[in-house]
């Protein structure tokens, strides 16, 4: 269900135990903007930039932790859904909410053949003259699947009832794994998707086990014979991107000791190499490699996966690592969290290292608060539970959201707030600016009492400038579903 669903009244579930451990144990500095979001794992994005905003969709890690209650390492095997976020500015993001993809192993999705959705890819095509959004996904490593939806945020249905790429798919057979697909509308319309993965023991320096297919219009065909990808040392993680009138191919190698290897290249373990072409199918060439392993970065270790992307003229690639559960102090591991950072071109073409951060990006523009703002919008949190209508929910007093850059200089009088579950309004909401996590400057206050709709007024004698960061802070119980300035 999309973060609209909020809005009419409905009453959430209950709060989860990892809910709630994730909201008072997750945290990032008022400097972070990385990870995007600390109240819920997520893995393998994807990036779709639509009109003036981003969305980023992925594996569903909190389902997994769900079930395993952090005991265990994570084994993806329970993950039938995707997330999806979006932001306006890169450093604000809506929690959209959770999308049903697959329909076995207790899903819900329309794709009833499917028992998993892993490692998402998205394009969006306009089709007899409509924006259409096509969501590719991997069951498990055994085949991919494509849902359509006439809106980013879904619902999506199952156009084909059955895998696009299997075991039957020419080439495919001898795919060790049959999975992390990447997507990619060309400019004269013309689809193509790309993936696969894995190798033998003795076929790790050039596995050839990476495929990239044409789509026909209808973007739910594959058009032609899937092609081989010779990539050095793949192990997963397909990527796609025309730079210029060059086509890019990025994946993640494998983990396989390098110091018995002929291969002149020797590509890192574990890292996102890169490959070109001036044709979307190939035949592409090995240039190196340009993002480290996280661990590199944050000494937390795990495997690479992006997505590189282009939003207002400017590049940047979407990642995931393990940081936040060492946040949270998981027993066990493997549980991700989505990052986004800068992405360097250099003027010949060339892709250097990258930089991974927890700073992550600078804000593209300032937030706008004159329309209504679903509650689950937020550069940061603490205390907080996003409910599973993109409600929100304190779970201690002290609770507090941040919207960061919000445009002030509009005239603004009065702050309103509305509610989803009037039952469970009471106590104060305080509205701040700028500090951290409540010690800034007090310009409203709503005292709660059982009212769907609560209106305050602004004091914004104190500001002396027009752009601040937003801080809410509760006190007492409260469902809020969204709110505005006026």
């Amino acid at each position: 269900m999309s973060f609209f669903g909020s809005l009419f009244g409905q009453n959430s579930k209950n709060i989860s135990e990892m809910q709630k451990i994730m909201a008072e144990k997750s945290f990032k500095m008022p400097n972070e903007n990385n990870p995007i979001m600390t109240h819920k794992f997520g893995a393998d994005p994807a990036v779709l930039v639509h009109e003036d905003t981003v969305y980023v969709y992925s594996t569903n890690d909190m389902q997994q932790l769900e079930f395993t209650k952090g005991k265990e390492p994570n084994g993806y095997n329970k993950i039938n859904s995707l997330n999806i976020f979006c932001s306006k500015d890169l450093v604000n993001w809506t929690d959209c909410g959770v999308v049903d993809i697959a329909g076995k192993n207790g899903g819900k999705g329309d794709a009833k053949w499917a028992a998993n959705s892993w490692a998402p890819a998205i394009a969006c095509k306009k089709i007899d003259g409509k924006d259409k959004f096509f969501l590719y996904f991997a069951d498990s490593g055994n085949g991919i699947g494509v849902v359509v939806s006439d809106s980013p945020v879904g619902p999506f249905v199952d156009p084909i009832k059955k895998p696009l790429i299997s075991r039957q798919t020419p080439t495919c057979a001898e795919v060790n794994w049959l999975f992390d697909p990447a997507v990619f509308v060309d400019t004269d319309g013309k689809g193509y998707i790309y993936f696969g993965g894995g190798h033998d023991e003795d076929k790790y320096e050039h596995p050839k086990t990476a495929r990239c297919v044409a789509l026909k219009d209808n973007m739910i065909e594959i058009d032609g014979i899937p092609q081989v990808i010779d990539a050095p040392f793949l192990f997963e993680d397909s990527g796609i991107n025309k730079i210029g009138d060059t086509y890019y191919y990025t994946y993640c190698t494998n983990w396989i000791d390098r110091k018995n290897s002929t291969d002149k290249d020797k590509m890192p373990i574990a890292v996102i190499g890169y490959m070109t072409s001036k044709n979307p199918l190939g035949p592409f060439e090995y240039k190196g490699y340009t993002l480290e392993n996280p661990a590199t970065y944050f000494g937390a270790s795990g495997n690479n996966h992006h997505w590189i992307f282009n939003f207002k003229n400017k590049w940047y690639i979407a990642y995931h690592t393990q940081t936040l559960e060492k946040t949270v102090g998981l027993e066990k591991g493997g549980y991700r969290a989505l990052f986004i950072d800068n992405f360097n071109v250099n003027e010949d073409g060339s892709l250097p290292i990258q930089k991974g951060t927890k700073e992550g990006v600078a804000q593209v523009c300032n937030f706008d608060a004159s329309n209504l703002v679903p509650a689950a919008t937020f550069a940061s949190c603490r205390n907080v539970v996003v409910t599973n209508l993109q409600t929100l929910r304190p779970v201690k007093n002290g609770a507090y959201i941040c919207v960061k850059g919000v445009d002030f200089s509009k005239g603004f009088k009065e702050i309103e707030f509305n509610f989803a579950n009037e039952k469970l309004a009471k106590g104060v909401i305080t509205v701040k600016v700028d500090g951290f996590g409540g010690n800034g400057t007090e310009i409203a206050s709503v005292k709660l009492n059982k009212k769907s709709t609560k209106d305050a007024d602004l004091d914004l004698s104190k500001l002396k400038s027009g752009v601040h960061d937003l801080y809410f802070i509760f006190s007492g119980e409260c469902e809020l579903s969204s709110w505005k300035l006026k």
